[in-house]
């Protein structure tokens, strides 16, 4: 598909539309310190600031897809990039930490609309299943590629400007927002159901309860009530929402797609990938940085082999999917790519050098692109006509879910394995309480400034070496423990998938 083609342009369009959502992370925490130092945040406004986008996108990803359905999927994520704008300027603008949690929020509804619909038009600009295979892949492959070069800049801008910072993604969907009025075809299905308030709802507060509650895991445990109150509400409101859509004969979100085992599949694996790709972002990251001192600007550089790995493999997946090949070839495949990547990865030392990182990173890559191609695909092109906005855009919760609930498997694992570690090295070492809390005050000056000059030099030293060994070790159990559910759940794939043919 030739991007001088109308088709072309609206996919380009689409990507555009998509990109905000996708660039705010990276750009987010980096420019949220600087934010909250700016505006004198509490500890708890902070925490607030971190994660109320994500909150908002939770609570309304759903609730576009099915107006999109209603009233025009164009038109809403036409709205949903105003919104994002409005919020982008709203953060930037903001005097204190009400104005700039109202700005947060607001792009988090704007990024729900605009990348969830984007997802959902790609019907509309490549209606047959070949070209849709395509299409869906080049879109993936194009957003990778946007996210690089864009979070470099917005990197950058979050260095010099928090309030910069935060106009980047609304900058990219103002373009998008102008090519798409030019180039993409609306889309509804004249025949919908009545909309379903209660059911959008329901399942509104029970995402944003679920993901609160894991988010919080990685700082507090899993033991805490900051974490069980509000995942179990959010469990309990989940079940009630499947119960209530189950009951209706024209759902707002038709649960019942979901014995579908591909979509089934689709929803699994895209929890799976996202707890792969969490840890890959994360803790990879904070191994580079905590045991080989590289720097933000290295760990940017570090994680290049993944990176494009996900470009080369996107198209490959896609022209795999048009040609017939199977999910259950394709999904398990990747999931396991991936298992094996975080394996690997798991035997790092204190002297390995990055070279041995490198096969993992571009398998890692590859497989996260042989599941999500055909997955994605499968959420596009299998709904009904009339709930292909909410279909498609219930695929981004899934994918949040699976990244919060890596980040916090992971991030709990590691350092709830490592003071426990370390207290019991430096205890073998002969070092009294008062010596280990010394010890951890070290390290806490090591990995946050590098500055250890008002402490002993060797006793920094010991100090430094015994942290490294507890962090390796608490990360290589991380890392096999991560495979191992992963690899779980590509089994599970492979067993819910139906035998067929792997090429028409």
């Amino acid at each position: 598909m030739s991007t001088r083609t109308p088709i072309g342009l609206a996919l380009l369009a689409l990507v555009g539309a998509s990109l905000p959502m996708n660039l705010d992370p990276a750009i987010h925490n980096i420019a949220v310190v600087a934010a909250g130092n700016a505006l004198h945040m509490s500890g708890a406004q902070r925490s607030l600031a971190a994660s109320i986008g994500t909150l908002c996108i939770a609570a309304t990803i759903l609730t576009t897809g099915s107006l999109g359905d209603r009233l025009g999927r164009k038109k809403i994520m036409l709205v949903g990039l105003l919104v994002t704008l409005a919020g982008g300027i709203v953060t930037a603008l903001a005097q204190d930490a009400l104005m700039f949690s109202i700005g947060r929020s607001l792009s988090g509804v704007g990024f729900a609309a605009s990348f969830g619909l984007s997802f959902a038009l790609l019907r509309a600009i490549a209606p047959q299943p070949d070209a849709l295979a395509k299409t869906v892949a080049k879109w993936l492959a194009l957003q990778t590629l946007g996210i690089v070069v864009l979070c470099v800049a917005g990197g950058y801008l979050a260095g010099v400007s928090w309030r910069a910072a935060y106009l980047v993604g609304p900058a990219v969907g103002v373009v998008a927002l102008l090519l798409c009025l030019k180039s993409v075809p609306e889309a509804r299905d004249p025949v919908v159901g009545r909309f379903d308030g209660v059911g959008l709802i329901l399942v509104a507060l029970g995402l944003v309860g679920s993901l609160y509650g894991v988010s919080n895991a990685a700082s507090v445990g899993w033991g805490s009530e900051r974490v069980l109150v509000p995942l179990l509400g959010g469990l309990i409101l989940l079940a009630a929402f499947a119960l209530w859509e189950w009951r209706l004969k024209q759902p707002a979100f038709p649960i019942r797609s979901f014995t579908d085992p591909e979509l089934l599949v689709g929803a699994l694996s895209g929890i799976a990938f996202n707890i792969g790709n969490a840890v890959v972002a994360i803790q990879l990251s904070l191994l580079w940085q905590y045991v080989y001192r590289f720097t933000p600007f290295e760990v940017s550089l570090g994680q290049l082999p993944f990176i494009v790995a996900c470009i080369a493999a996107a198209s490959w997946a896609g022209s795999l999917v048009a040609r017939g090949v199977s999910m259950r070839l394709l999904v398990p495949g990747g999931l396991f790519a991936m298992a094996a990547s975080l394996a690997a990865m798991a035997f790092a030392q204190p002297s390995t050098p990055y070279a041995f990182f490198v096969v993992p990173l571009l398998a890692a890559g590859a497989g996260l692109m042989l599941t999500q191609t055909p997955t994605a695909n499968t959420f596009v092109a299998k709904p009904p006509p009339a709930l292909v906005g909410a279909i498609g855009s219930s695929r981004t919760a899934f994918g949040q879910l699976g990244f919060a609930l890596g980040l916090a498997l992971s991030s709990s694992m590691i350092y709830g394995m490592f003071t426990p570690l370390l207290r019991q090295r430096l205890h073998e070492a002969g070092a009294t309480p008062g010596e280990q809390a010394q010890a951890i005050g070290i390290l806490q000056s090591y990995v946050q400034a590098g500055d250890t000059d008002r402490f002993d030099a060797k006793l920094v030293h010991e100090v430094i070496a015994n942290g490294t060994s507890a962090y390796l070790a608490s990360y290589h159990l991380t890392m096999l423990a991560m495979a191992a559910l992963i690899a779980l759940i590509a089994l599970v794939c492979l067993g819910l998938l139906p035998r067929r043919a792997d090429v028409r």
